[in-house]
């Protein structure tokens, strides 16, 4: 289940004051999330069983006066997947979730843009919708026959997605008109039609994520499959980050993986809330904020940077020095790298550099000799959500 109000608070309100618990490196808690909640807050519409819900920063072109930036629209799915609904902010009063009608449910999957489409399908229609942020009101803009789509994804700006057993069909949306990407969805094709298809992504930038049964395809903007690996934890669920990378979640086990988005692992951990196993994961991009959801209760998080440094050494000769650095963060984040000269004063070999999540190799040469080869330092602070602080001394080791 998903729970929009107690996303759109969190967002609003400053989640450092608010975190209660951190359940390993990579996320710290900040509320959990409950039906209970989510009615006291939209009295007026009682939503029960809500299956999916996508969340996106709405476009500064088409944000209204009174509707704070941080707040997104969403639109979701509920009562048994019967019921199609967007969220509409109220600058005085309840906000309100509101019907869209839709005459042959049920609704298997919903996504949205920025600028207020609302992609939704069924067994045989996929539906767009858009929602006027200056008039206040929806109009069905297009109903296309389709024939058992699995899911129906967007990138959020004009990157729309949809997903069969074993083949995806890609789109561009822009002004009001969808554009079927013939070249790209034949090459993604070529690659799955030996694959059973459960869930995909497409990120900002474009890359796809395709899930299967026995593994998850990493394809570049243009259909190129860059990286194939086993789905071992058996994955059904993905969002993606800001910066593209791709988090992912099952309904089997307590397993999240974060992968880059050209399919490098960044890490995997287990989570402790919610208590029941995972129906879905979502991703609020501006803010590195991420939403479990099982069937009964949720748990909104902001993520953390983690920092792991893989080698050190240092290679002298009689006129000077160099070192070799191999590390990895799993969080975008601003790095500095300092050693320690023979006068006891700091040299900063990079400093307040920004870094995205992935494994960084750096050498520096032409160093003084005379430094103290005892350590080098990192520090790694997150560049959004938790923005914390990570600090690592290193000993050097000499190069054979």
């Amino acid at each position: 289940m998903k729970y929009i109000f107690l996303i759109i608070v969190a967002i609003i309100l400053p989640s450092k004051g608010l975190l209660a618990d951190s359940f390993d490196t990579h996320f710290n808690l900040v509320l959990p999330l409950t039906y209970n909640q989510l009615h006291l807050q939209f009295p007026d519409n009682k939503l029960t069983d809500i299956s999916t819900l996508d969340i996106s920063m709405i476009s500064k072109r088409k944000s209204p006066m009174f509707w704070p930036q941080r707040i997104p629209f969403a639109a979701g799915i509920s009562t048994k997947q019967n019921n199609l609904f967007y969220y509409k902010f109220e600058p005085l009063g309840f906000s309100q979730l509101i019907d869209i009608p839709i005459a042959d449910p049920p609704i298997y999957d919903v996504s949205i843009t920025e600028d207020g489409a609302i992609f939704s399908i069924t067994s045989n229609n996929f539906y767009i919708h858009h929602y006027d942020f200056k008039s206040e009101t929806i109009s069905e803009q297009s109903k296309t026959s389709v024939q058992s789509p699995i899911k129906c994804v967007s990138n959020h700006l004009f990157k729309v997605g949809l997903l069969f057993s074993n083949s995806i069909e890609l789109y561009r949306y822009r002004n009001d008109k969808l554009s079927l990407l013939k070249s790209i969805t034949s090459k993604v094709n070529s690659a799955l039609s030996d694959y059973i298809c459960l869930n995909m992504a497409i990120n900002s930038k474009g890359y796809i994520l395709v899930i299967c049964e026995t593994d998850l395809l990493f394809f570049s903007p243009h259909g190129i499959l860059l990286t194939s690996t086993p789905n071992t934890n058996s994955y059904q669920f993905a969002d993606f980050t800001s910066y593209g990378d791709f988090i992912l979640g099952s309904s089997k086990n307590t397993t999240l993986a974060k992968y880059t988005f050209t399919g490098t692992l960044l890490f995997t951990t287990s989570y402790l809330k919610p208590s029941n196993l995972l129906s879905d994961i979502i991703i609020y991009q501006p803010y590195g904020n991420l939403c479990l959801f099982s069937t009964d209760s949720g748990a909104y998080y902001t993520m953390k940077t983690s920092l792991t440094v893989d080698h050190t050494s240092y290679t002298p000769s009689d006129t000077n020095l160099s070192i070799d650095s191999k590390f990895k963060i799993t969080f975008p984040s601003i790095v500095s790298i300092s050693i320690i000269d023979a006068e006891n004063n700091i040299v900063f070999l990079e400093k307040e550099k920004k870094f995205i999540a992935g494994n960084h190799e750096f050498s520096w040469v032409n160093l003084d000799p005379n430094i103290q080869k005892k350590s080098i330092n990192f520090t790694a602070k997150g560049l959004y959500s938790n923005s914390n602080t990570i600090k690592i001394s290193v000993p050097l080791t000499q190069s054979l």
